[in-house]
């Protein structure tokens, strides 16, 4: 027996089915991720989709079936239009919303990463100016926020073997482990801490920036080349070691276009 619902969300990602069809991937607020069959959606004249197409928010009809899950009725509750009208902010939008699709699993309801997103899109809504460098900065602290929300918010001031505070440029980073460990526990045991690696103080601060603070604070650090390499080492080796799914480019390649 098939189940009637409304949900309301932000689409993620697309992927055509077969010849007509199109599966699509959306977070809501209440449900988590929702993957959904638009049959016929991948047709020109199609009725639902367009709503689909663009970066918004929308209200969902959703249709229980035997084996998925199929889209019933589609009305678009607010698009983002300073994102539409901007390429180098369609591909943070984008980006984002990628890393959501691939880090987290379906139907695990989390109000706090949809409020991330709605965060996200009305920061990128604004009338801002955007350089490929800081797009990748705005990026990395995008995915330091949803790790956190996700379960793997990183160790930044404790070593994570003895917990003792971390001194300035007495440490290494570990992405698998999630954070910083000192000197001393590196140099007593190698054999555990061998994938630790060099980390600037600087680059230590921009990853606490970045998760600490909001988007519209993000556009105030000064970004060096050094450190902000770091930064997207320290950001990209949590993606690599915690997200189901890894990222297909790196947070600077992505946002080449920018």
């Amino acid at each position: 027996m098939s189940v009637l619902y409304q949900t309301t969300g932000i689409v993620l990602s697309r992927r055509d089915h077969k010849e007509v069809d199109r599966w699509y991937s959306v977070f809501t607020p209440d449900r988590g991720k929702v993957e959904f069959l638009a049959r016929g959606g991948h047709k020109p004249l199609a009725k639902l989709t367009p709503h689909l197409e663009s970066v918004a928010v929308v209200d969902l009809l959703l249709v229980y079936g035997r084996h998925y899950q199929t889209v019933a009725g589609v009305d678009r509750r607010r698009a983002y239009e300073g994102v539409r009208t901007d390429l180098s902010r369609q591909v943070l939008a984008y980006n984002a919303l990628h890393l959501v699709d691939i880090g987290t699993r379906a139907d695990e309801a989390d109000p706090s990463i949809y409020r991330l997103i709605e965060q996200w899109l009305e920061f990128l809504d604004q009338d801002v100016t955007i350089t490929a460098e800081r797009a990748g900065f705005l990026l990395g602290g995008f995915a330091l926020k949803l790790l956190g929300l996700v379960g793997y918010h990183p160790e930044l001031r404790e070593c994570l073997g003895c917990r003792l505070a971390i001194g300035a440029g007495q440490y290494r980073w570990h992405g698998l482990r999630g954070g910083v460990v000192c000197s001393g526990c590196t140099d007593k045991d190698q054999e555990q801490w061998f994938s630790a690696r060099t980390m600037t103080d600087e680059a230590l601060k921009l990853v606490r920036f970045a998760l600490s603070e909001g988007f519209d604070a993000q556009l105030r650090p000064h970004l060096s080349g050094e450190h902000l390499t770091g930064f997207h080492e320290a950001t990209e080796s949590l993606m690599i070691s915690h997200f189901p799914t890894i990222p297909a480019s790196s947070l600077r390649g992505a946002c080449r276009v920018c």
